[in-house]
C-alpha cells in the first residue's frame, strides 16, 4: 500500500472512530449529558440530577468521563455516610430490626459500593461500573422498608440511588472509550 493510499486510509478511519466516540451536545457539559441518560429511569428528573450533581463543585468542571465518574462516586460516598446518618435517626425513632438493617448493612454495602468502584476505575472499569450501579441497591432496600412502616422515602435516599445510577451511567462511558 503506497503511502498516500494509508494516509487516506488512517485518515478515514479516526473520522469514523472518532464519529462512534459518545460525547455531549454542543455546549452542554459532561455532566448534565450523563443527567439526560437518566431520562430511561424512574429514579429522578434531569433537572434534579443536575442541581443534586452541582452540590459537589468538582463535577461540573470534569473535563473527562474518568474525572466525572471519580468525583461522582466520590460525592456518592459523602452521600451516603449522610444518608446512612439519616437512616440511624429513623431506626432511633422505629427502633425495628428491618430499619436497623437498613441504617446499617444496607448503608454499609452502598458505601463499601461506592469506595471499591473508586479504587476499581483505573484497573477493572467492568467492575467499577457494577459497584457503581448495585451501590444503589441498598437505598432501594430502605425505600422499601420504609414504605412497609408507612414512612416516607427521604431525599437523601432518592439521592443517593440516583448517584448510583448516575455513577453507572458515566463509568459505562469508559468501555466506551
Amino acid at each position: 500500500m503506497n503511502s498516500s493510499k494509508f494516509s487516506f486510509f488512517l485518515f478515514t478511519l479516526s473520522v469514523i472512530l472518532i464519529s462512534h466516540y459518545p460525547i455531549p451536545a454542543l455546549g452542554e457539559s459532561l455532566y448534565e449529558s450523563i443527567c439526560k441518560e437518566t431520562i430511561d429511569t424512574d429514579i429522578g428528573t434531569v433537572s434534579s440530577c443536575i442541581q443534586l450533581l452541582k452540590e459537589d463543585p468538582r463535577i461540573p468542571s470534569a473535563k473527562n468521563y474518568l474525572e466525572l465518574s471519580k468525583f461522582i462516586l466520590e460525592f456518592g460516598v459523602k452521600k451516603g455516610k449522610e444518608g446512612q446518618n439519616y437512616m440511624k435517626k429513623i431506626a432511633k425513632a422505629h427502633p425495628t430490626e428491618a430499619v436497623k438493617l437498613c441504617a446499617n448493612s444496607y448503608y454499609d454495602y452502598a458505601i463499601g459500593s461506592f469506595q471499591s468502584a473508586i479504587l476499581e476505575l483505573k484497573e477493572d472499569i467492568l467492575t467499577a461500573t457494577y459497584d457503581a450501579k448495585v451501590a444503589g441497591d441498598g437505598p432501594a432496600y430502605c425505600a422499601d422498608i420504609l414504605a412497609e412502616i408507612k414512612i416516607e422515602n427521604p431525599l437523601i435516599n432518592k439521592e443517593v440511588s440516583l448517584i448510583s445510577v448516575v455513577a453507572f451511567l458515566s463509568t459505562n462511558h469508559l468501555l466506551k472509550a
